[in-house]
């Protein structure tokens, strides 16, 4: 497949006017999109297009789309299997992060998260630990290779999954495209995962939510912070989770242990220019729980905002970066 994101954008007139709020959403990899922007297109014309751009990102990297790009590379019978540059670009960026992560982050945990019952194949039931332990030899980030225009899957059964990071890559390229058509000022948002660009009227700042478990695990606003040509995004343990008997475990799975974590972590959102970085970063540091979390991120100066649950009360630790954001 030679799919380059942006080589199949469509030429539009730029925009001229920048005083209409445009506000649109939709559906996308699964869960919502919004955009809020500023031009003189017709919200239904911007949309049209958006629909468009985010159909041809899924056919690259959903899991749920038989055909997809990634469906091809996780269900093909050979170990050596041809990439579009799009695809290239985020293993690429997803190997350097799983690198300085020390492997917290991976995007070869999909036979993991099928395991497990979270993923497109995934059957309802807790597995055994021989299970586990036969399904950990097909994992692991340094288990990719590239030969040219291909990936080479070094061992059997190695499948891919960027759930963690493809809602943010698709904020990037989203925000991206946009620019290209001509929009200076904009919020995009993928799911929860957010980038910002300029401002609006009135030089006026962005300001997103942070969010946070309330009563029943229901959802709050735990924080509202200022992003300025920046991103956010948030890996959170208490909306995704399933339960085997009486026990509960949540969707971030460790891909040291081959289970799902288990700590007082309840939520991490970490900002960064690049949301797919944020958005890598969030589930890196949710895997690995706040203290060793907190030691990571103040060693490579990440902007990190952890929520740890203590019985029936969220505390809220930052890294030493989050500090001008309080």
């Amino acid at each position: 497949m030679k799919i380059i994101l942006l080589s199949l954008l469509v030429m539009l007139s730029a925009c001229s006017g920048k005083d209409k709020e445009i506000r649109i959403q939709g559906e996308t990899m699964g869960t919502y999109y919004k955009i809020t922007t500023y031009g003189s297109e017709s919200p239904d014309e911007l949309k049209k297009e958006v629909d468009e751009f985010l159909k041809l990102f899924n056919n690259i990297f959903s899991t749920y789309i038989p055909g997809s790009e990634i469906f091809k590379i996780n269900t093909s019978k050979f170990r050596k299997v041809k990439l579009s540059n799009s695809m290239r670009k985020l293993i690429e960026q997803s190997l350097e992060i799983s690198r300085k992560s020390q492997g917290y982050f991976d995007i070869t945990v999909a036979p993991l998260v099928n395991l497990w019952g979270f993923g497109p194949d995934g059957k309802k039931k807790k597995p055994t630990d021989e299970e586990i332990q036969e399904t950990k030899k097909s994992v692991g980030f340094h288990h990719i290779d590239f030969q040219d225009k291909f990936i080479v899957k070094k061992v059997p059964g190695l499948k891919l999954d960027m759930s963690a990071v493809a809602k943010g890559f698709g904020v990037d390229e989203l925000v991206k495209y946009l620019e290209y058509q001509g929009y200076s000022n904009l919020l995009v948002e993928i799911g929860g995962e957010v980038r910002t660009r300029g401002s609006k009227p009135e030089n006026k700042p962005w300001r997103v939510g942070i969010e946070g478990p309330g009563k029943d695990l229901a959802t709050s606003l735990s924080k509202v912070v200022t992003l300025t040509n920046m991103s956010m995004a948030t890996s959170g343990s208490y909306r995704n989770y399933l339960k085997y008997g009486d026990e509960i475990f949540n969707h971030t799975i460790d891909p040291k242990t081959g289970k799902p974590v288990n700590h007082k972590t309840i939520s991490v959102s970490v900002i960064s220019e690049f949301c797919a970085d944020a958005d890598a970063w969030a589930t890196a540091l949710m895997s690995m729980g706040h203290e060793k979390g907190l030691d990571v991120a103040n060693k490579l100066g990440l902007i990190a905002y952890f929520q740890i649950k203590e019985d029936d009360k969220v505390e809220v630790l930052t890294s030493n970066a989050f500090e001008k954001y309080k």
